[in-house]
């Protein structure tokens, strides 16, 4: 291992290198509380060069690098699978390179955060459309790309955020760098289009959950923010889950350009009130679920008629307005106007030390009561194996969905799962929790998978076990396996994803 630190060492200099034992723990864990890796070497890169040079590394010496943003991704999708390999850590490359101001599009290095990139084009009148994950404010550009995240505002106006791509530099595993979209063409001297010159290799590395390329350099489409918004958020009445899905298909049918249409069902309102996690509640009487929507315009009349449509839909279904204020209640008006996005994720930490075991994925409209009604249904047959965790800490399990977010199209974003406990508890280890967990994530993502969803955030458990459970056509697996193949002959690159592990 010496002589491979030694080579790496030479491309990033000592200050951007570490096989630390801390260092190295540091970037073992994401999100979840179940999978861990320790990489043997953490590497922090300043440029494309340098990521070619340190993957030609890699291949000869046969070992795996895993590419990661800011490591804010579920099912391990940023760190190794197992205790070996290099993290190629981008949060260096966080620069914003160009902003063309004529033609719309902005040019940055894709360890740049979400967040980062929207405070700088707010100084311009523009945004980013859809605003990233729902982590948006810290999550990487390069990491959204790859998982085709939505979240953090705006996607049931633009969808999801690779929507707005333009071009991508990306070096793929073997160390080649590569241009895509317009700058395919090398007399083309700036991104404007990604469609053309021939197929659209973007798109192999859009949702690619990093095994295909490391994306260093992202064009995107940016857009000037209309000047008026407007925001409401209304009760639902009973059959809340029947209602909402109800509402948002109403509002694709009248073709309604909103810009966020977000559920929260009756758990997270409930939970939210007893524990004081949602202190905009507190007056609310009924422990019901919530909808809200966001619309954008460009003049007052625009505005006035769009809300009146919107209006129309939600009285005719009997929700009931909370307000205009977010002392009222509003919660559409708080997260629009000040930014609170990571709400998204409030199923998580509603009580202290709990953590997230979850699911995003994709669904019609029309499917997702069902899917909700089913995870309730799981709950209550795994009641068993979730009283051996309560036994410990006093506080059961919380199984059900975060917020279901309307995309583009009739499709919604649904983050479900569970909240769970880590095996250290109260100064102990109860190494059987950690077995649970596993054992029960592996099957509620298996039943939420036989709904039929769409996975767009995979990493390392969700990949595999797509395969193991024969999720995939075998036509389909094996033309994804052949590609791999053909970029990254050795699987030297987020290996283990999909089962591509190469030989070992």
């Amino acid at each position: 291992m010496s002589d491979l630190y030694n080579k790496l060492e030479k491309i990033v200099t000592d200050k951007y290198i570490s096989n630390d034992i801390y260092v190295r723990h540091a970037y073992s864990r994401n999100v979840d509380l179940v999978l861990q890796g320790v990489p043997d070497i953490v590497i922090r890169p300043k440029d494309a060069e340098e990521i070619s040079e340190i993957l030609k590394v890699a291949n000869e010496e046969n070992i795996a690098v895993i590419p990661r943003g800011a490591g804010i991704c579920e099912f391990g999708g940023s760190k190794p699978i197992g205790d070996n390999g290099i993290v190629l850590y981008l949060k260096r490359m966080n620069n914003i390179l160009n902003l063309d101001e004529e033609n719309l599009i902005v040019t940055v290095e894709a360890g740049i955060s979400w967040g980062k990139l929207n405070e700088y084009l707010c100084h311009y009148g523009l945004y980013t459309g859809c605003m990233g994950p729902g982590s948006g404010m810290s999550a990487s550009i390069g990491g959204g790309i790859s998982h085709h995240s939505v979240g953090g505002g705006g996607c049931a106006k633009y969808g999801v955020c690779t929507n707005q791509l333009v071009s991508l530099e990306v070096v793929l595993p073997t160390g080649e760098i590569i241009e895509t979209g317009s700058q395919a063409n090398v007399y083309s001297k700036f991104p404007f289009n990604r469609f053309g010159n021939g197929p659209d290799l973007a798109g192999l590395f859009c949702g690619d959950n990093g095994i295909f390329g490391v994306k260093t350099k992202v064009s995107l489409q940016v857009f000037p923010k209309p000047e008026f918004a407007e925001y409401k958020t209304f009760q639902l009445p009973r059959k809340e889950r029947e209602i909402s899905a109800k509402i948002m298909t109403e509002i694709r049918q009248k073709g309604i350009d909103v810009y966020d249409t977000m559920y929260i069902m009756d758990l997270i309102v409930r939970y939210g009130i007893e524990e004081n996690f949602m202190p905009l509640w507190q007056h609310l009487k009924k422990k019901r679920g919530v909808i809200f929507y966001t619309i954008e315009a460009n003049t007052e009349a625009e505005l006035d008629e769009k809300v009146k449509q919107l209006d129309e839909i939600m009285l005719n279904n009997k929700a009931e307005f909370l307000g205009p204020e977010i002392s009222d209640g509003n919660l559409g008006k708080w997260q629009y106007t000040e930014g609170n996005y990571q709400f998204y994720h409030n199923l998580w930490g509603i009580f202290p030390s709990m953590q997230p075991l979850t699911a995003e994925c994709f669904a019609p409209i029309n499917q997702y009561p069902a899917i909700l009604n089913d995870i309730d249904q799981w709950d209550m047959e795994h009641n068993e194996d979730i009283r051996k965790i309560f036994e410990i800490t006093k506080i059961r399990s919380i199984a059900g969905s975060g917020p279901v977010l309307l995309i583009d199209g009739n499709n919604v974003e649904i983050t479900c799962g569970f909240t769970s406990f880590w095996s250290y508890y109260n100064g102990e280890v109860h190494k059987f929790i950690d077995d649970i967990n596993q054992k029960l994530w592996e099957s509620l993502l298996k039943r939420v998978t036989e709904a039929g969803v769409q996975w767009y955030m995979m990493g390392d458990f969700m990949s595999r076990l797509m395969v193991d459970i024969g999720a995939y056509s075998e036509e389909y697996y094996n033309l994804m396996k052949s590609i791999k193949k053909i970029l990254d002959p050795k699987m030297i690159l987020s290996r283990g994803k999909f089962n591509f592990w190469g030989e070992k």
